[in-house]
């Protein structure tokens, strides 16, 4: 038997760039902005913290490069967020799912349907006050999730679960 493994053409191969993708929800954008600030809040008790317990950092040089570390962070956090949450994008395909994000790090992620053991829908607190919820694909020989599209509404997170299901249930029973 002879081995016959010949190349493929790049440039035949489908773009991913020309996937139509949906933008998560702007609503979305609050409950980001509430994880920043409750981090920024974390952060500066932290740091006021170690300030007033610890003598040593009692003086005004640490305690305005301190002020000025905090501020710094806490202001690039902000923008990376804001940026990254700019190209939060999903879209469901006839075999699979796709999710990109990324500001610094851009990742386009992909899900095949025929790999998914099951998917789930959550919403913690501040998700739920503003209606929303977040759907993860779990595939086998992992512990979490494959594939994880946040700032979905409950209604858009439910539907997609009901139609990954049926896809994988189809594909079940086409194997069969």
């Amino acid at each position: 038997m002879e081995f016959n493994n010949p190349s493929i053409d790049t440039a035949l191969l489908p773009q991913a760039e020309a996937i139509n993708l949906q933008p998560i929800e702007r609503s979305y954008w609050k409950v980001l902005q509430l994880e920043w600030l409750i981090t920024a809040i974390v952060l500066l008790i932290a740091g006021g913290s170690a300030i007033f317990f610890i003598k040593s950092l009692q003086s005004n040089l640490i305690i305005g490069l301190a002020s000025g570390a905090w501020l710094l962070i806490t202001v690039l956090y902000y923008y990376i967020v804001r940026q990254s949450f700019k190209r939060k994008a999903y879209a469901l395909r006839e075999k699979d799912a796709l999710y990109r994000t990324g500001f610094i790090i851009r990742r386009l992620q992909v899900c095949p349907f025929n790999r998914i053991q099951h998917c789930s829908v959550h919403a913690g607190p501040l998700e739920r006050r503003y209606g929303l919820a977040s759907i993860s694909l779990y595939t086998a020989g992992s512990e979490g999730s494959d594939l994880r599209i946040p700032g979905l509404t409950e209604a858009t997170a439910a539907s997609i679960r009901e139609f990954i299901m049926q896809k994988v249930r189809s594909d079940e029973e086409a194997a069969r």
